[in-house]
């Protein structure tokens, strides 16, 4: 009996292996044509890259997450949304800031970053605490409040003098065809993205069903790191091509989308369910303590005051990997 138990787990686990290597392919390639959309944009429309990543490349690699809370809304499950959402936050800065961090040396430019930009990262991930702190669902005037962040967000985008237009396109050639093609590219690609993060979570999740992991760790590891691929893969791309403002303005943009994007979906549409106080006891804190201390790290970083030494920074990449994957293997109760 337990041998075909075996062999009924390994068939099941071998149909998700081309499921995930195919979604993996998709994404590696929706992410490096994605950059290249992103610097063309970024040429003909006289924006920097750094704008591009907290906006464009931001929105579309937090789109898994937006479609998953679509449809824990659908399902009633609230819960599983919220802990992708946290955990796919934690994974943004820890993980794949982490990799950033140890790949290639980060320092955004002075001319690109300010104080005012880490306002709505730090402002939605607090009122995303005060919210989860009472356990009970997210209200729909709570959802409105977080929702607000968003034009904050872009106000604090678009007025900061301070984030200078750092590439310019002298040519005239085409330029207006050039621009519709890149954002053909872009819309191409955020369809790959889309499509391989989902697959991976898809794949991720059967193999979880089949190992017994259950739903809150599914929702808070697997959905949530599955719905990072996107921002992985085009992080990699972008420490390849040596392009760190994409890096920073994608992690700062992706993660405050997932909170104002995400939040609101749930809060107005969703069944009304209490949600499970440990997202708030355990996870949250984590989240939180990870936002401030990125947010200090890269502004210090654009001042160059204490992170001079590029061994520092890698040294500090190895901290953001360290603290994941003790998080990690606190979720499964290995310590």
């Amino acid at each position: 009996m337990n041998e075909y138990i075996n062999a009924l787990a390994d068939v099941s686990v071998g149909n998700y292996i081309p499921l995930m290597v195919i979604s993996l392919i998709l994404l590696i390639g929706g992410a490096d044509k994605l950059l290249d959309a992103t610097e063309d944009l970024a040429k003909k429309l006289g924006t920097s890259e750094f704008i591009i990543g907290l906006t464009v490349v931001a929105l579309g690699t937090s789109l898994p997450e937006i479609f998953v809370g679509i449809q824990s809304v659908s399902k009633e499950t609230e819960n599983l949304a919220m802990g992708a959402i946290v955990g796919s936050n934690i994974s943004n800065i820890a993980l794949i800031f982490g990799v950033a961090c140890i790949g290639r040396e980060i320092y955004p430019r002075k001319n690109i970053t300010s104080k005012r930009q880490y306002i709505p990262l730090i402002a939605s991930a607090i009122l995303l605490g005060l919210f989860l702190y009472s356990g009970n669902a997210i209200k729909p005037f709570e959802a409105l409040i977080i929702l607000l962040v968003l034009p904050i967000f872009l106000y604090v985008i678009y007025s900061d003098k301070s984030i200078g237009v750092d590439i310019q396109d002298d040519s005239n050639e085409s330029k207006q065809n050039n621009v519709v093609w890149s954002l053909l590219i872009l819309v191409v690609s955020f369809i790959a993205l889309y499509f391989g993060s989902e697959g991976v979570v898809l794949a991720g999740k059967g193999m979880g069903e089949v190992f017994g992991i259950s739903q809150i760790v599914v929702g808070l590891m697997v959905v949530a790191v599955g719905t990072s691929l996107p921002e992985l893969a085009v992080t990699i791309g972008a420490i390849m091509k040596k392009r760190t403002d994409v890096v920073v303005g994608n992690v700062i943009g992706s993660n405050v989308l997932n909170i104002v994007l995400v939040v609101p979906i749930i809060g107005f549409f969703g069944s009304g369910n209490s949600l499970d106080p440990v997202l708030f006891k355990r996870d949250y804190f984590v989240m939180i303590f990870l936002t401030i201390f990125f947010a200090l790290f890269v502004y210090l970083q654009t001042k160059k005051t204490i992170f001079k030494d590029v061994k520092l920074i890698n040294l500090s990449g190895y901290l953001f990997v360290i603290i994941y994957i003790l998080y990690i293997l606190r979720l499964v109760n290995i310590i």
